[in-house]
């Protein structure tokens, strides 16, 4: 869990460090992407979900969801260890 902790000050310390090199107007720009996020309503999210059922259905290279995996898995030169 201390790992974890650790990591996860190096990336924001990192993230700050790179905010500190943007110009005004990217600072401007990024506040303006992050502040226009608007909230959904439960109802909304659920009709979002129900239109994207099924989106994969055409796929012919994916056969099932456990197939599909295992032929991506076959790429990875090692697993991430937690």
């Amino acid at each position: 869990m201390k790992h974890t902790k650790r990591f996860e000050e190096n990336i924001f310390a990192d993230v700050i460090e790179k905010l500190q090199l943007l110009t005004v107007s990217q600072r401007k720009y990024l506040h303006e992407i992050l502040s226009d996020k608007k909230k959904l309503s439960v109802a909304s999210k659920k009709k979002l979900l129900k239109k994207s059922y099924g989106v994969w259905a055409e796929r012919r290279e994916i056969k099932t969801s456990i197939e599909y995996v295992n032929e991506i898995r076959k790429s990875w030169v090692s697993r991430l260890v937690g």
